[in-house]
């Protein structure tokens, strides 16, 4: 994967999140009222930031990059702070916690996706070539 394909990836990640957190937060809306539907958008706001801090994480350890110390312990502290918040808007909004859950997994159906869309790709490459 060159890096623009790469770069392209990751825009495609956090667009597809993006638009299943408008899509939760409507279907939520629409479905069971506005208080878990602010709390499917706050759980998809924080999966978009967890892909963001994943990003910056991983290219700073990347081959030839310096390491510091301090990036080995963010991958596990970014999974505390998300579960923290979880557990904040869950509490505040007095909410069931499965929309706020849903909403935290939205970056994970968005890398699923786009894994399906670099496979579909790529198979249409391969047909092309030969």
């Amino acid at each position: 994967m060159t890096e623009d394909n790469t770069t392209i990836s990751v825009r495609r990640m956090y667009g597809l999140t993006s638009v299943y957190g408008v899509i939760g937060f409507l279907c939520y809306l629409a479905l069971q009222g506005l208080r878990p539907a602010i709390g499917f958008a706050l759980g998809a706001a924080g999966s978009l930031g967890n892909l963001w801090v994943f990003e910056r994480l991983s290219a700073g350890l990347a081959p030839g990059k310096e390491r510091k110390p301090w990036q080995a312990g963010a991958y596990v502290t970014r999974y505390l702070i998300l579960f923290g918040g979880g557990y904040v808007i869950v509490k505040s909004l007095g909410v069931n916690p499965l929309p706020v859950i849903l909403g935290l997994l939205a970056s994970t159906a968005a890398v699923l996706t786009s894994l399906i869309i670099e496979l579909v790709i790529s198979l249409f490459r391969s047909r092309v070539t030969h």
